[in-house]
């Protein structure tokens, strides 16, 4: 068992320690032993000290929010998104670019943000994490945030699972905005077309109707979208994420892609 799950399991216990001061007892138990100690070994015997016996399983720890505390290692908690941020991209010390995003996450005994980097942030940016899922998140480490909070981050070995999805039927649409996941059946022909933006763009835009058992809606797809979409036949039933709701011809409802939305084909109607 490596010195991380050592200290995870003297922190479940003790609420009145954290990481850095046992790390200190740590180099203090080393240096009394005249440094013959590894960092494990003198990290047990502190385990010990303190009545706890340690696990020789892997430990990951899974808590609740209101249990998280600055200091823990590879954290798992189960909760729902009800906040996403935008994506940022800042410079390391060595000049090179990363980018990091976040997400605010609840349970029952509060909320917590969860920090995402890097390759991680490609769940946000291509639409595949929203609001109003429920998810996941393991093996994430916790530090305090610029607010005094704690916050939990997702490194290299960090995973985030959907549980359930946030699909809205066509009926709940009744207010501009997004990202939303919404599934149905194609009922009309799309209709691909070019169009002059207000930027004297021209761009392709394939549209239809969408429909399911509460309701339907017009469907406007942009660009690269509108060229993967504009042979569709009537009948297939898609699902599409991070698509965003718009007041359209006389203030009713339409549905609009943006470069993150993604389209399911879940059955396509044979030709």
């Amino acid at each position: 068992m490596g010195l991380e799950e050592i200290i995870n399991q003297i922190l479940t216990t003790h609420s009145d320690l954290n990481r850095e001061k046992i790390i200190e007892m740590v180099k203090n138990k080393k240096a009394k032993a005249g440094n013959f100690l590894t960092d494990q070994t003198a990290a047990r015997i502190i385990a010990s000290e303190l009545g706890i016996k340690i696990s020789k399983k892997k430990f990951n720890l899974k808590i609740q929010i209101k249990d998280i505390v600055s200091g823990l290692n590879d954290v798992s908690l189960t909760g729902k998104i009800v906040s996403v941020y935008p994506v940022r991209t800042f410079k390391r010390k060595d000049w090179t670019h990363g980018k990091l995003g976040s997400i605010i996450v609840s349970d029952k005994t509060g909320t917590v943000r969860v920090v995402l980097w890097d390759d991680k942030v490609d769940l946000l940016e291509k639409g595949i994490i929203q609001k109003e899922q429920t998810v996941t998140v393991s093996h994430t480490y916790v530090r305090q945030g610029r607010d005094g909070k704690p916050e939990l981050h997702l490194g290299d070995k960090a995973k985030i699972k959907i549980l359930k999805e946030s699909t809205k039927t066509l009926a709940q649409i009744t207010n501009e905005g997004g990202p939303l996941t919404v599934e149905g059946i194609v009922t009309t022909k799309p209709v691909l077309k070019e169009v002059t933006t207000s930027k004297n763009e021209k761009v392709a835009v394939t549209s239809f109707e969408l429909r399911d058992k509460t309701g339907k809606l017009r469907v406007s797809t942009w660009r690269n979208i509108a060229q993967k979409l504009k042979d569709l036949p009537v009948g297939t039933r898609i699902k599409m994420r991070n698509i965003y709701a718009k007041k359209g011809y006389k203030n009713s409802m339409e549905l609009s892609s943006r470069y993150s939305t993604i389209v399911e084909v879940l059955n396509q109607k044979e030709k």
